[in-house]
């Protein structure tokens, strides 16, 4: 790839990067969203939250092929299952991750 073809995909993705992020900004009070929407966004966060960790939970690597499998007997879903758990009881995130670590870490001693 020659040099100009470099800086035309950076001025590319940063333009793009800037009209997908800075849309609504850029628009403002101009565009109003339905209840709707306000109700599907609430869910945004929770949703990529799960998107971001249910793989590392339930996927693990397989080191001679290089590729991910799932196992269900893994430290990371003995803790996940301990923190979701712990959550709906206490509804502390400082708990979760302490309870979640600690079964965590004892799991990954003894499997």
């Amino acid at each position: 790839m020659s040099e100009l073809n470099l800086w035309i995909a950076f001025i590319g993705l940063m333009l793009v990067t800037l009209f997908s992020r800075g849309f609504f900004l850029l628009v403002g009070s101009r565009f109003q969203l339905s209840e709707v929407v306000h109700e599907f966004l609430r869910y945004a966060p929770t949703a990529a939250l799960i998107a971001i960790v249910l793989p590392e939970i339930l996927f693990t690597k397989n080191i001679s092929s290089n590729l991910f499998e799932l196992k269900l007997y893994t430290p990371q879903l003995f803790g996940g299952i301990v923190g979701i758990i712990v959550f709906s009881f206490t509804k502390s995130m400082l708990s979760t991750i302490f309870f979640g670590m600690m079964i965590y870490t004892a799991a990954r001693f003894l499997i």
